[in-house]
């Protein structure tokens, strides 16, 4: 999968159980070269890949010295490439736990992406199906981001500081967010109890999802069933549902619904869309409470 912010080399298959970064390992005419390591052994790893900062690498360079070591190059990607076809739970999804191991690595963990359980989204209920992420589990590489924000990264498969595994109840990840300022702060707000549920965001695979209405206690619901994703990007741990960002809530929900039957089936009825509102902005007051009260807790502690 072609990186955002880098250029990437690619010299042997990504095959290793851990992995270790290496920024600005060498340079190359002045400008940093990054190292991806693949471990083999307590003191034994070999080159696995390189990478080049695209704001000092370009292309062309890149690709040239990629080539001069026999790599396969892969261009930096553009933002707008995963931001048009990337959809947001920005709803929170499940509750996520912090600990601390006894050699000080700061763990978070919990369950991103849960199968067989409805959730309100848009005025409509959604449900992913079990086994919906076994394939894009095998072609992702995957990040822990805090709210979503590209530039803000807690840890990454890549690197073995974020595992992951499928059961039957979801998508279950550990995380050590040590390694990084921002997993070190957002840790502290975690264990704190302030944020205390995750998002995730990812695309569909075509005929990924399906349209339909069903009976839920005496009331039909437009449902919208995932039944396979494409890719997964990121699981976040969300201060509270991102509705103030316009834009990509609007661009998420134009995509959800991209595959939906048209027109509407008519003759429903509207109890279930009120229920959905009711249900979400109950869920926004909540969440504002908690930050509030997040707020209030820090500042007494300052002052």
């Amino acid at each position: 999968m072609p990186y955002e912010n880098e250029h990437s080399c690619r010299l042997k298959p990504p095959n290793y159980k851990n992995y270790a970064r290496k920024n600005c390992y060498k340079k190359h005419d002045g400008k940093c070269i990054d190292f991806i390591f693949g471990i083999l052994g307590p003191d034994e790893s070999e080159l696995q890949a390189m990478r080049y900062p695209k704001d000092i690498w370009s292309e062309e360079d890149a690709r040239a010295h990629c080539k001069e070591n026999d790599g396969a190059f892969e261009a930096a990607k553009e933002k707008e490439s995963i931001d048009n076809s990337v959809e947001r739970r920005y709803l929170p999804i499940q509750e996520i736990r912090a600990s601390k191991t006894d050699d000080g690595k700061m763990i978070i963990e919990g369950y991103p992406i849960v199968y067989e359980k409805y959730a309100n989204i848009w005025g409509f209920k959604e449900i992913i199906r079990q086994g919906a992420a076994t394939e894009a589990l095998k072609r992702s590489d995957e990040l822990v981001l805090w709210n979503h924000e590209v530039d803000q990264p807690m840890a990454a498969r890549k690197n073995g500081t974020l595992e992951v595994r499928e059961d039957d109840k979801g998508v279950f990840i550990r995380a050590d967010v040590s390694k990084s300022v921002w997993g070190r702060d957002g840790y502290e707000a975690i264990e704190n109890g302030i944020i205390d549920k995750m998002s995730f965001a990812f695309d569909i695979a075509r005929g990924g999802d399906n349209w339909f209405w069903e009976e839920i206690d005496s009331i039909e619901f437009e449902i919208r069933e995932i039944i396979k994703f494409q890719e997964l990007y990121d699981y976040s741990p969300v201060s509270y549902p991102a509705y103030n960002d316009t834009e990509v809530v609007a661009r998420s929900k134009a995509l959800a619904m991209r595959n939906r039957t048209e027109p509407e089936a008519s003759g429903k009825d509207n109890t279930a869309v009120l229920e959905v509102l009711k249900d979400a902005r109950d869920n926004i007051k909540q969440r504002r409470e908690v930050i509030k009260n997040g707020y209030k807790i820090i500042n007494a502690e300052k002052g």
